[in-house]
């Protein structure tokens, strides 16, 4: 899990970096901490941040218009906002804003407002270990499909792809069967990606996927239930 604290004044920086080290050993939950000055320094770092504190009103972009630039990318981040004034709360919710924390910040509510966090991250969420022993927290609903690979598997997601250690017969253990289709020896799709079944299955990145002759009719079938269920 990787933690991001991104604000402009130094001093509370370093009191929530120093505070986040603190509930670390005390929770006993393992994460890594990285913190950024601007918002131009947080959009130019390339790993995937689990939780970000994201401090509205800073010099350059603020916070508003660096959480619209992550969502671009990554709909799953947690944001937490930080603001002194409660007249910009309004400005989060465009941008699925976590909660918001006044300040001066108490550590209690920092302490509620990072606990609910990584219990809101987990739900749905699995934690792999990749082939290189580094492990990788997945929401399961941003799996696009899960492919057969060696002993392990790929995973690929709508932010990243990578290889697991896992099996496809463990994985269908893992995944929701309502959600996601073994369609093939080789393959496991979500179907809230599936933008149209034929000889292979698109999906809506245009990526294509081997669909079995003998589970086509199923999985048609399948897919229309999904469709009915989750219609909005």
């Amino acid at each position: 899990m990787l933690i991001g604290v991104c604000d402009d004044n130094d001093i509370i920086r370093k009191e929530i970096i120093e505070f986040c080290h603190r509930f670390r050993e005390s929770s006993l939950i393992q994460y890594e901490i990285v913190s950024f000055s601007s918002g131009e320094k947080l959009l130019a770092y390339e790993k995937l941040i689990d939780i970000l504190f994201l401090d509205i009103q800073m010099r350059g972009i603020n916070g508003v218009k660096t959480a619209e630039r992550i969502r671009e990318k990554d709909d799953s981040m947690i944001i937490i906002f930080l603001t002194g004034f409660r007249a910009f709360m309004q400005e989060g919710y465009r941008v699925k804003a976590f909660r918001y924390l006044l300040k001066p910040i108490k550590e209690e509510e920092l302490a509620i407002a990072l606990r609910e966090a990584i219990e809101d991250m987990t739900k749905n969420t699995k934690a792999v270990v990749d082939k290189q022993g580094e492990t990788v927290f997945v929401k399961l609903k941003n799996i696009f499909y899960i492919e057969s690979e060696g002993r392990g598997t790929l995973v690929r997601t709508n932010l990243q792809s990578f290889d697991s250690v896992l099996t496809m017969n463990e994985w269908e253990e893992i995944l929701n069967t309502d959600d996601f289709y073994r369609v093939h020896k080789a393959y496991i799709v979500n179907m809230e990606f599936v933008e149209e079944i034929g000889k292979y299955i698109l999906l809506d990145n245009g990526e294509k996927v081997e669909l079995s002759v003998r589970k086509a009719a199923k999985f048609k079938k399948a897919c229309k239930e999904y469709r009915r269920r989750n219609a909005r």
